[in-house]
């Protein structure tokens, strides 16, 4: 099996509860559930569950529900000349949309070990899933993730923290001191990607179950469809932010020759962004008209001024032009998605008011 400890790792460290391990009889042990999570699956004495071993270290236990019924199930027959972005693609795809078995077999001979590498390693980057069986032509995935388990919001609130960090970045890859801090940004876009996937599959999750909708701290489907383009926008500036730093560790060996001018006044905005961003998604939280509003009134100068940043082509000689370009219009778009992420906010607070009102009535 392949990734299955890092993924464990990643799996558990937000759910960790540490429990005592008691003697039953002479030569057996035994570990006490925890009653929410029994209460939640409906566990009663002499109810099967389901254990699985992911390696020394390491147990799983499901309760009966997951990745039981046929509709959890998805099967797929590829072919040798599929390709491994293909099965990338196919993969996520399942993933986001609450699939939680999926059954991947060779329709002739074996999986090719490009294959088995691509989905290996997409595997890593989806929260929950892990490998349970693979062999020269099958590959066996499961979830262990439990979408009533945490709040919509920890995960949003994540996914804002590591793109703030992302934006944060972007001067010192400017600086110069490109290929370090690059580096750094393409690791946070890794850990983006794995919490916007595990973001919008409970987000597609609770549209089609109230009790998973309130779980997650939900009032309404309109909320979860806020929710998702908040989720968006995140990842869009986080897609963006990691373009950037893939362009300058391609040009690593470029004399860098930005003013310090142009980076004082991209440092400038990027602050300015990262505040009005967190305060936009404050607000889509806590229902406050005033927080995304405010932010929208500050965002569209911001907006402004970011498009004036942008160099012009025939200022700089040869790919500094690009890379100065990409810089700024990254910031600019920034700005206009956290604009984006503000009407979002401010319409999901209007919502709650009118609904507030006439329950009030």
């Amino acid at each position: 099996m392949f990734g299955t400890k890092g993924m464990a790792s990643v799996l558990f460290t937000k759910l960790m509860d540490i429990r005592k391990v008691h003697r039953v009889g002479r030569s057996s042990l035994s570990v006490t559930l925890p009653y929410k999570w029994a209460r939640r699956n409906a566990l009663q004495a002499g109810d099967e569950i389901h254990v699985q071993e992911i390696d020394d270290n390491t147990l799983v236990i499901s309760s009966n529900d997951i990745g039981s019924g046929s509709g959890d199930l998805r099967t797929f027959e590829v072919g040798s000349d599929t390709s491994p972005d293909h099965l990338r693609r196919l993969l996520i795809g399942t993933y986001v949309t609450g699939a939680n078995h999926v059954r991947i077999s060779a329709k002739k001979g074996e999986l090719r070990p490009a294959q088995l590498e691509a989905l290996n390693g997409c595997v890593s980057r989806l929260t929950g899933f892990l490998v349970i069986e693979q062999t020269d032509d099958l590959f066996v995935i499961q979830n262990f993730m439990d979408p009533s388990a945490s709040l919509f919001s920890d995960h949003l609130n994540q996914l804002l923290s590591i793109t703030q960090r992302m934006i944060r970045l972007s001067p010192q890859i400017l600086s110069g001191e490109g290929g370090q801090f690059s580096q750094k940004m393409i690791t946070l876009g890794d850990q983006s990607d794995r919490l916007y996937y595990l973001t919008v599959r409970f987000l597609l999750l609770s549209l089609s179950d109230r009790a998973l909708l309130l779980d997650m701290g939900f009032d309404s489907t309109q909320e979860v469809v806020g929710g998702r383009l908040i989720a968006k926008g995140l990842e869009e500036i986080c897609d963006r932010m990691e373009y950037l730093a893939d362009l300058a560790l391609q040009n690593d060996d470029t004399d860098w020759s930005f003013k310090k001018k142009q980076l004082k006044r991209a440092e400038s905005q990027i602050e300015r962004i990262c505040e009005l961003l967190g305060a936009s998604v404050e607000g889509y939280f806590s229902g406050a008209v005033d927080l995304p509003e405010a932010a929208l009134d500050e965002l569209y100068s911001v907006q402004r001024e970011s498009d004036v940043m942008i160099p012009k082509t025939g200022d700089t000689p040869g790919n500094i032009t690009e890379i100065q370009a990409v810089a700024f219009s990254s910031i600019s778009e920034a700005g206009r998605l956290t604009r984006m992420i503000s009407e979002v906010a401010m319409n999901n607070s209007l919502r709650r008011m009118r609904s507030n009102g006439e329950n009030g009535k």
